[in-house]
């Protein structure tokens, strides 16, 4: 913020019944997935914006009588662009770990309320071990991203 406070996320002001902090792991993760959506959002309009306009110029600059070699060069960079987002495929990490990150906030808020199972004993045990079991199924479906569905052109999420 301007004034050199740090601005507190909602789910950092969540206590147990008892009057427990979030467990600082779970914070750290819930961070980490926060700023992780942003980046794959703000990366996968970028790329689809970025090669709509450059794609849209192609015409154009031909014709306004612009030379062949300025087309292929365009025409070019429209193709790495596309290589790129099937490469890194922003818009299906982007899904990914929002869902990741909505799973998390929905047990940190759930074992802040101590309901069930978080009304025992190891309410904060269990949340860390769940908030670890969503990272783990999530790092999963990633690598599994990266390794069979290298082929498959990408889904584009819906907003």
């Amino acid at each position: 913020m301007a004034d050199g406070t740090a601005q507190t996320i909602w789910w950092q002001r969540l206590t147990s019944p008892g009057g427990a902090q979030l467990p600082m792991s779970v914070q750290e993760r819930l961070l980490w997935y926060s700023k992780q959506v942003r980046r794959q959002r703000v990366t996968n309009y970028t790329l689809e914006g970025v090669t709509v306009v450059i794609a849209a110029s192609i015409p154009a600059a031909a014709a306004l009588g612009g030379s062949t070699a300025l087309a292929a060069v365009l025409g070019a960079t429209v193709a790495v662009l596309a290589g790129l987002r099937q490469l890194v495929r922003p818009g299906e990490s982007w899904v990914r770990a929002s869902a990741t990150l909505v799973a998390m906030q929905r047990e940190a808020v759930v074992w802040s309320a101590g309901a069930v199972p978080y009304d025992g004993e190891r309410a904060e045990t269990l949340l860390v071990e769940n908030i670890e079991s969503l990272v783990a199924a999530e790092t999963s479906q990633w690598a599994e991203q990266r390794t069979v569905r290298r082929s498959e052109p990408e889904q584009q999420p819906v907003s």
